[in-house]
């Protein structure tokens, strides 16, 4: 079984009804498109070539992708934002970890995080600390590993 990870944790992602989805998710259901044949064709599958099998499993698929894309709708925008920032912490670390450096690259990073902090911060609610502490950390963890390599590269 496979997981998703959200601002609330890790989740697991499976299938916990073998039936057939409810609502707009039944593709052909009646008053609405046919999501798994426009899901098909937009990744270039012939559904009428496949079989019986496979086909039940795309439609699960495409069931279990719009029952996350529903779960992120539903996460309010400030818990998502903290989650990818989050993230870009840990692309500038790893930037920072390789040998040599990537300072630039690290930088580059590090300033699209305090772009997007100063410009949407307040916006971020009880978030917005953590994230302001994050970017300090950033900061600080790319002048040291600078200083340790004694090399010259773009301040961040």
């Amino acid at each position: 079984m496979s997981s998703l990870w959200t601002p609330d944790g890790e989740r697991p992602v499976g299938r916990e009804d073998a039936g057939a989805p409810a609502g707009d998710d039944v593709p052909g259901a009646p008053g609405t498109a046919d999501p798994l044949r426009e899901a098909a064709k937009a990744m270039g599958v012939d559904l009428d070539a496949l079989t019986d099998e496979e086909r039940a499993q795309l439609q699960a698929e495409l069931s279990e992708m719009m029952r996350v894309r529903r779960e992120v709708a539903a996460t309010p925008a400030a818990e998502m934002l903290t989650n990818y920032l989050m993230r870009f912490f840990d692309l500038a670390t790893i930037y920072l970890e390789g040998e040599p450096p990537a300072f630039g690259e690290a930088a580059t990073v590090i300033e699209a995080f305090r772009c997007l902090l100063d410009g949407i911060g307040e916006r971020l609610g009880e978030n917005e600390p953590l994230l302001r502490e994050a970017l300090g950390q950033m900061q600080m963890i790319f002048v040291q590993v600078k200083e340790a390599t004694g090399a010259s590269a773009p301040d961040a």
